[in-house]
């Protein structure tokens, strides 16, 4: 799928809601030393530059955590360098993140410089043509993933019945005995990312970065949609036990999780199904539901499924419409972009990060970061 490096993560996600942003907590501007936010539309060279910049500080021996786009999981959204204190964010739509404290922290860098106005103004008809199909698949992948989780809570809500959700507590309060035998003094600390997520490339979960961060794997296998609930439970025990936390809401559903990880305890607990990373033990989530719900439930649950995934690929596949759009519209900016701007700003934007003062890594991603 890419090169980018272990650390890597989503801070959108294409939701039953829309799109869901965990953009504005993924940095704290106030206690960063430089936090660069790109302007400039399709085609400009910002995905280049900020890997271009990552490459760079990993090649001086620095961890870089690099943010993923949900539009197009193959480009970059963000890069995080936690041992210079600073970041740099794609800061257009549909995330629009500016600088909290421009010129003290925050920095403006407009790639949109680089385009050959006159030359894109002659094409104005393409490129609206372009921007208005790409745009309208969106509101199509939305309503198909909605629709989809849809029939997901109806095959799953008759399972729920207060013995359920009863054994699902003890199974969650089993499992912190097991793994939290000295809490520390402390409160943990909380940082929020998605894992993956419906894409244009069809669903991805970041494997890769459970493994660079975990060796010790409970995979839930969650056929009665309970994972959530068992994760709600996990993460309140673990954070009230003094370990810090990556909570990755679930992509589809932001109000809930799909995935905990605890760095500093090289343990995961991710919802699977997993394809390539080791798995220490599967949590089934069919073995916590009521006998008589599960016996009356089953034969619906599992129709109830089959509709919901045709109605995933189907709010896939109008993703993938509207990425081939974008691919478009990138073909038409190209011809008409000085990339030598974005060159200039890639070589300045380096010299001025390696000429910060290194940093101790504050945060619950900071065992990740311990190179």
């Amino acid at each position: 799928m890419s090169d980018f490096a272990n650390i890597q993560f989503f801070l959108g996600a294409n939701s039953a809601q829309g799109f869901a942003s965990l953009y504005d907590q993924w940095v704290d501007q106030g206690k960063i030393q430089a936090f660069y936010c790109l302007k400039g539309g399709a085609g400009c060279g910002k995905s280049t530059l900020m890997g271009q910049v990552a490459r760079r500080l990993e090649a001086e021996g620095y961890a870089v955590e690099y943010i993923r786009c949900s539009g197009d999981p193959d480009s970059l959204d963000g890069v995080r360098i936690p041992g210079k204190g600073a970041a740099l964010v794609d800061g257009t739509s549909p995330h629009r993140m500016d600088p909290a404290y421009p010129g003290a922290t925050g920095h403006y860098v407009d790639l949109g410089a680089g385009y050959d106005r006159k030359a894109l103004s002659a094409i104005r008809g393409e490129i609206l043509a372009a921007v208005e199909a790409y745009r309208s698949y969106y509101p199509e992948a939305y309503r198909a993933i909605a629709a989809a989780m849809e029939s997901r809570r109806r095959g799953t809500a008759p399972l729920h019945t207060q013995e359920t959700l009863a054994r699902t507590a003890r199974r969650a309060a089993a499992l912190l005995e097991e793994e939290l035998r000295t809490p520390g003094p402390f409160p943990g600390k909380e940082a929020r990312r998605f894992l993956g997520g419906p894409t244009c490339q069809g669903r991805l979960l970041l494997e890769t970065t459970v493994a660079a961060l975990c060796q010790r794997v409970y995979e839930i296998r969650d056929q009665c949609g309970l994972a959530g609930t068992l994760l709600a439970h996990l993460r309140k025990g673990f954070l009230e036990g003094g370990c810090d936390v990556i909570a990755c809401p679930s992509p589809e559903q932001p109000g809930r999780l799909a995935y905990l990880l605890i760095p500093q305890r090289s343990l995961a607990f991710v919802t699977g199904p997993l394809d390539s990373c080791p798995v220490f033990r599967t949590i089934r989530t069919e073995n916590l539901v009521e006998r008589k719900a599960w016996q009356e439930g089953k034969s619906f649950l599992r129709l109830s499924a089959r509709v919901a995934e045709e109605l995933l690929e189907e709010g896939m596949a109008h993703l993938a419409q509207a990425k081939a759009c974008h691919d478009i519209l990138e073909e038409l900016y190209h011809p008409h972009v000085d990339f030598s701007c974005a060159a200039e700003q890639t070589q300045r934007l380096t010299e001025e990060i390696l000429a910060l003062p290194d940093q101790t890594p504050a945060d619950p991603l900071a065992p990740a970061f311990q190179l």
